[in-house]
Parts: structure tokens; C-alpha cells; sequence
């Protein structure tokens, strides 16, 4: 899967071999430090922000494809700036809210400008995932076999997260890497990756995160299948159900050896089960749903970044009326529409043989399943969501970038006829 041959030349960044390899490395540090967050600011923000102020002021430019990313992050960020222009319940830490709102904007900025600037960079930030991730699942598990308070939260695996239901998302884009690199590589290159594949899915577990576990299984699933489209011979399909298939079973095995704990084992079942006590409530999660959707039809301004959680106990627990209510109109619509442009520019990448299609491939099917578990979860301030935002947007720009090259060929190459130039 790498990216090492693309086609298109590192811009005007990093001007200098020296500089491009620290600013390399730091990227590299930034990145797996992700793993560590129970500290704010953490050391992923410091690196990040110092790294993206030095790279801008250095000349990492924003190509021209980003614009719709740009103007809708900002719009955003004027909706959640315009919020606290009203008067607010919760005053202590809103401000706070909104500057990690914009930090975290600037990091997705900054991931995109850096992807599109130096293509290489792609694989450069999911190997650092993969360590971040296998950091925090062996934390994680860790933490639950040996019950360290420090590294769990009501008895479910959350690693140096504050949250199981962010450390169990935090790891699947390096799952779904690696997951992918089984499917399609030579087993006797790629053999010794279940054994990371196998300790991320124990975390997952362990986290006992619904969200997470769905993410999993529906990312596995859906790459699977993009995978058997890219396939053409039959020879390779079976190949792939092959693979699917033995994948399947191991995982099997290694979860009936895990259930054989008992504790384990019935606080799995307590958990697996769709709706829990405290969401079909009185006034439980899917009843705040509704309450909060009603209070968007009145408030063009929203509610306040944290208001709704001075009501009711919780935050609404649904990004999109998080959206809503914490941005108001103005950012919740903003939201909507990067949404539905970044899945619908990045999902052609899945099948156009470029460099950079493998990652398409995998930040596609994981934003895929981030924007579906967003219906019962706060995911607006996830840093990694951030991370997968700006991937994806440095790959449209990638591809714009090579698209304006072929033209340019062609115009320069008259002789060449349409077959060659639809093939683009």
C-alpha cells in the first residue's frame, strides 16, 4: 500500500531535505502521541499546532480543490462563535468548547494541505496510526485484565483515553489498514499482521463500546466487499472470500476463548443489547433526541455548546444535533453539506487505480461508519474524526491535481483520443 511511487511531486512545504525529514518525523509523533489524551491540551495537540503554524509559515500552501472544506469548516466555526454571543448557563467551559472547535478545524486544514503537498505523507500518518492504536489497545487490555482504575471507566477498557467510546473508535482506520493489506497482499508478506489485527479487536472488545463494536464489524464488512469490487478475476474473488472467510472463523475462536470468563461474558450480553436502560428512558437518550430536535426548529442561534447538557445531565449524544444546537443553523447545515461532499467526492476514489486508492479505500468506509454511529454519539470534538476529514480532502485535492496534469498532457498530445483521455 504505499505510496512512496505517486505521481505527483512534494510542493514547496518543506523546502528543505533536512526540514522535510524533522518536519517528517514530527508528523510521525504528533500523530501516534494520539493514543495519549487524558490531559488536555495533549501532547498530540501541542505537536500539531506547533507543526501546523511552522509548516503555513513556511509556504505549505491550501490547493484551490480544498475551498469547499475550508469554507464549510469555517462557516461552521462562525455558527459556533456566533453561539456564544447570546447568553449562555454553562459559561465556564464553553469558551474552552469552542477553542478546541477551532483547533481541532485547523488540524483537518492542516492534515489535507500537508497530503496534498507530499502525497507520501498519506502512509506516513496511518503507520503512526497503527502504533498509536496498538498503544492503546494493549493499554486498554491491560487496564481490563488487571482492573488498573487508571486505564478504564466503569469497568470497560478506555486505555490513556478519557472515554470507551472514543478509545474503541480511535482504532479502526489502522484496523481497517491492516485488515486490507491481509485481503490483498501475499499471505506470506502480510501473515504476522493478525496478530495486530487480533490485539486492536481485543481492545474494541474490551471497550465494550456498541459504537465501536459496530464500526468493527461494519467496517470490516464494507471494505470487504469494495475490495471484491476492485477485483476482477474470479481467481482473486475466491481468493478474497478465502481470506474473509478463515478471518472470520479465527475471530470467532478468540471471542469464544474471551467469553469463557464469566464476568466477561455477562457484561457482554448486558451490553450487546440494542437499547440500553438510559436510552429508552423517560427522558433517556432517544427521548433527548427528540426534545433537542424540537429546540432547533426555535433556535436559529442554537442552544449553547454545553447548555444541553446543563438541562439534562448529558450532552445530546447524536453529532448532528450536537451540530444543530452548539453551532446553530448556520454551522448544523454547514455540517450537513461537508458531510454529504466529502463522501461524495471521495467515494470515485475507491476505484480509480492511483496511488492513493487504498487509503480512499479505507478513510471512505471509515467515515462511512463514523458519520453512522454519529446518530447516538458526540463525535464532533474526536480528533482522529478530524484526522480522517483531512485525509479524505487531501485525496479529492490529489486528485484534482492529477486530473489538471493529464489535461495539460493532452492538450499537449492532441494524437491521444477519447478512449485515453475517459481512462483518466
Amino acid at each position: 500500500m504505499s505510496v512512496a511511487a505517486a505521481p505527483i511531486q512534494a510542493g514547496a512545504g518543506w523546502p528543505r531535505i533536512g526540514l522535510a525529514r524533522f518536519g517528517d518525523a514530527t508528523l510521525f509523533l504528533g500523530v501516534a502521541s494520539g493514543s495519549v489524551v487524558m490531559i488536555e491540551p495533549a501532547p498530540y495537540d501541542l505537536i500539531l499546532v506547533a507543526m501546523g503554524l511552522f509548516a503555513f509559515v513556511l509556504g505549505l500552501r491550501i490547493p484551490r480543490a480544498m475551498g469547499p472544506l475550508l469554507v464549510l469548516l469555517l462557516l461552521f466555526q462562525v455558527g459556533g462563535l456566533l453561539v456564544m454571543t447570546q447568553p449562555l448557563l454553562e459559561t465556564e467551559k464553553s469558551p474552552q468548547f469552542v477553542a478546541i472547535s477551532l483547533f481541532l478545524a485547523f488540524t483537518c486544514i492542516f492534515f489535507a494541505a500537508t497530503v496534498a503537498d507530499q502525497p507520501q505523507r498519506i502512509e506516513l500518518i496511518v503507520r503512526a496510526m497503527i502504533l498509536a492504536a496498538l498503544i492503546a489497545a494493549v493499554l486498554g487490555i491491560l487496564g481490563y485484565l488487571f482492573h488498573i482504575e487508571s486505564l478504564t471507566r466503569y469497568d470497560r477498557a478506555k486505555g490513556a483515553f478519557k472515554d470507551p467510546n472514543v478509545f474503541g473508535p480511535f482504532m479502526m482506520l489502522p484496523l481497517l489498514v491492516l485488515a486490507r493489506e491481509f485481503l490483498t497482499r501475499p499471505f506470506g508478506q502480510v501473515w504476522w499482521k493478525a496478530g495486530p489485527i487480533l490485539v486492536i479487536l481485543v481492545g474494541v472488545l474490551f471497550s465494550f463500546s456498541r459504537a465501536a463494536w459496530f464500526l468493527a464489524v461494519f467496517g470490516l464488512v464494507l471494505l470487504a466487499f469494495v475490495v471484491f469490487l476492485n477485483e476482477r478475476s474470479v481467481k482473486g474473488r475466491l481468493r478474497l472470500i478465502g481470506i474473509a472467510a478463515a478471518g472470520a472463523a479465527a475471530v470467532v475462536l478468540v471471542l469464544v476463548a474471551i467469553l469463557a470468563d464469566e464476568t466477561t461474558r455477562e457484561f457482554l450480553m448486558n451490553r450487546a443489547k440494542l437499547v440500553q436502560d438510559y436510552d429508552g428512558a423517560r427522558l433517556g437518550r432517544l427521548a433527548r433526541h427528540l426534545i433537542g430536535f424540537l429546540w432547533v426548529t426555535e433556535l436559529p442561534l442554537g442552544l449553547g455548546p454545553l447548555d444541553f447538557g446543563y438541562y439534562y445531565g448529558e450532552d445530546p449524544h447524536n453529532v448532528y444535533l450536537k451540530g444543530f444546537l452548539a453551532y446553530g443553523w448556520l454551522g448544523g447545515l454547514s455540517y450537513l453539506v461537508l458531510v454529504f461532499w466529502t463522501i461524495g467526492a471521495l467515494f470515485p476514489l475507491m476505484f480509480k487505480p492511483r496511488p492513493w486508492q487504498p487509503y480512499a479505500q479505507v478513510v471512505w468506509v471509515c467515515l462511512i461508519g463514523h458519520l453512522i454511529v454519529g446518530w447516538i454519539i458526540d463525535s464532533d470534538h474526536w480528533r482522529h474524526f478530524f484526522m480522517l476529514w483531512g485525509l479524505a480532502w487531501g485525496m479529492v485535492a490529489l486528485e484534482a491535481a492529477h486530473r489538471r496534469r493529464m489535461a495539460r498532457t493532452l492538450r499537449a498530445q492532441p494524437a491521444i483520443g477519447a478512449f485515453e483521455a475517459a481512462r483518466t
